[in-house]
């Protein structure tokens, strides 16, 4: 054989395993899935997070036609869960529910088993949290300004109540301070109840709280000052948002399903188009409902995008308030 044909039969062995091997994978891409789809649950069953993806996963299971195993993987505020999918196989088959808070908030102020922006791949934001401000309905403070200036004259006066130093919550109250020049004393407690019941006995003047404040709200017990999500809830659509009134802030907190980096796109878009359709199910918008969340539709691509800009806005973020002076975790 000569050199010429030698190296025109190479390169037709060349094509023809390439073909054979972009056929095998495009076979399995339109085979998937063929058995059952886990998908870790990173907190306690019971819980806003718990309670999202159990309300998710019948239509998931019709819109794939395979059904979907939810198992429990907690600790770390999320990121035990997250740790065990980043070693996972890429095949689509262990996913995770999680929040964006696991990404971009917790790994910023410590370490984490993984790398946060190399590690998973983003498939589908569908849900954002509520969080918002609020004192009792008899409070003097009537509105946010009211709070504010009390506290601008009066530095160190106003305690107020959150789930836990660092949360979300935590963070809004923060910006706030910083940006209005004030001081006030923070008091976490384990737990949004706790926090809550604090302000009605009168432990604290104000909660910054998470989405069960409105169940305390609707009942009479409990007035918003402001609301930390992007836009007005349609719940209340009389409470500001921190953004309208002046604060640099909203909760960008948002459940999502996470797959283990190096996914087949095809595969991804097939999940993403069934998280989509169950975010449209009767039980998922009552689960919305129930828990003051909001549904959303964020695909791969959009949602990678929220979380690599979210984080050195994280970064800045904690770097000012005087939390950490570099990032806990490297993030890629």
């Amino acid at each position: 054989m000569n050199g010429l044909k030698k190296a025109m039969f190479v390169l037709f062995t060349v094509i023809l395993c390439g073909a054979f091997a972009l056929g095998s994978v495009q076979t399995a891409s339109a085979a998937w899935p063929d058995k059952p789809i886990t998908i870790f649950i990173p907190f306690a069953a019971g819980g806003s997070m718990d309670a999202s993806a159990r309300a998710l996963a019948p239509a998931m299971e019709k819109a794939l036609g395979q059904s979907i195993v939810l198992i429990n993987k907690t600790g770390g505020a999320g990121t035990v869960a997250l740790g065990i999918l980043a070693n996972a196989k890429p095949d689509g088959y262990t996913l995770s529910a999680g929040t964006s808070s696991g990404i971009f908030r917790i790994p910023v102020q410590r370490k984490v088993p993984y790398k946060p922006l190399a590690s998973f791949t983003n498939i589908f934001a569908y849900a954002a949290v509520s969080s918002a401000t609020v004192v009792k309905a008899d409070s003097v403070f009537k509105t946010w300004k009211d709070l504010v200036e009390y506290a601008r004259q009066n530095p160190g006066q106003v305690k107020y109540s959150t789930t836990g130093s660092g949360s979300p919550m935590h963070v809004a109250m923060e910006v706030a301070a910083e940006q209005e020049g004030i001081k006030w004393i923070h008091i976490p407690y384990k737990g949004t109840m706790p926090s809550l019941t604090a302000v009605l006995g009168g432990h604290v003047q104000a909660c910054s709280a998470g989405p069960k404040f409105a169940g305390m709200v609707q009942s009479g017990q409990m007035r918003i000052l402001a609301v930390h999500t992007q836009r007005r809830m349609g719940e209340f659509p009389n409470a500001p948002t921190m953004l309208e009134l002046g604060v640099n802030y909203f909760n960008d907190t948002v459940f999502s399903i996470f797959g283990p980096a190096g996914m087949d796109p095809a595969v991804v878009e097939k999940i993403e188009d069934a998280v989509s359709e169950a975010v449209d199910s009767q039980i998922f918008l009552d689960f919305c409902k129930n828990f003051t969340t909001m549904p959303m539709k964020m695909r791969h691509r959009e949602y990678t995008k929220l979380l690599e800009d979210g984080w050195p806005k994280q970064v800045k973020i904690f770097q000012k308030l005087g939390r950490i002076k570099e990032p806990a975790t490297v993030p890629r």
